[in-house]
């Protein structure tokens, strides 16, 4: 083979395989522009609101049609105290077996939360709440009623009464507060007496300065 057959045979394999990498790299390129612009890989929201790899996020995976209300808020059993007798609880419309429901959405708005403390001392009975995301810069008093909480706020019954107690000592126990920007507050009151074990006081009715009924917290 003379030296002209071999140079032009060298010069036809070099054009060959660039255009064997020309073509590959054009064919790697237009997949990736495909895959783009398919419809499988649309950015357009799903019936979450969820696009992309935000569906694979927390709060994508939670979201979907309806309404839950927080799975703790309505137990399948009675609500107990926690140790020290120590009672939380998120703001619900009623249901069976919450600790603390919501009567006025716009004295306690969806997602407050109450931590109730009852504890006996050799003084009396000292009643200490904490309540977070209530309406900003209002008045509040939450008073100790008869019975539980139930879908209406005259379900707690009267207001609680101790029985033969001695002049100017309070029968009743109140707790009064005011939140702050942020619809927080801390209250505390002490009463001179123990409470019976009779099955009375068992609930907080919360009202506004204004005298409307916001919500109410089982005692348990």
């Amino acid at each position: 083979m003379g030296r002209k057959t071999v140079r032009k045979t060298l010069l036809l394999l070099t054009a060959l395989a660039a255009l064997v990498l020309t073509f590959t790299a054009c064919s790697s390129g237009g997949t990736e522009d495909d895959a783009s612009n398919s419809p499988s890989a649309s950015s357009s929201p799903d019936s979450s609101g969820c696009t992309g790899a935000e569906a694979t996020s927390a709060s994508c995976e939670a979201a979907g049609p309806g309404t839950t209300v927080a799975a703790d808020s309505c137990p399948s059993t009675s609500p107990t105290a926690l140790e020290g007798g120590v009672i939380e609880g998120a703001f619900v419309p009623w249901c069976e077996n919450a600790i603390a429901t919501a009567y006025d959405s716009g004295l306690i708005p969806a997602g407050a939360e109450t931590e109730l403390t009852i504890r006996e001392t050799d003084q009396g009975t000292v009643l200490e709440m904490q309540v977070q995301g209530f309406a900003a810069d209002t008045g509040y008093s939450g008073v100790l009623h008869s019975a539980a909480c139930g879908a209406s706020a005259s379900d707690a019954g009267p207001e609680y009464v101790q029985e033969d107690l001695s002049e100017n000592v309070p029968a009743g126990l109140a707790l009064d507060f005011t939140t702050d920007a942020d619809g927080s507050a801390d209250a505390s009151v002490t009463a001179p007496w123990v409470l019976p074990d009779n099955g009375s006081g068992k609930s907080i009715v919360i009202h506004s300065a204004d005298n409307r009924t916001a919500g109410c917290i089982t005692i348990p």
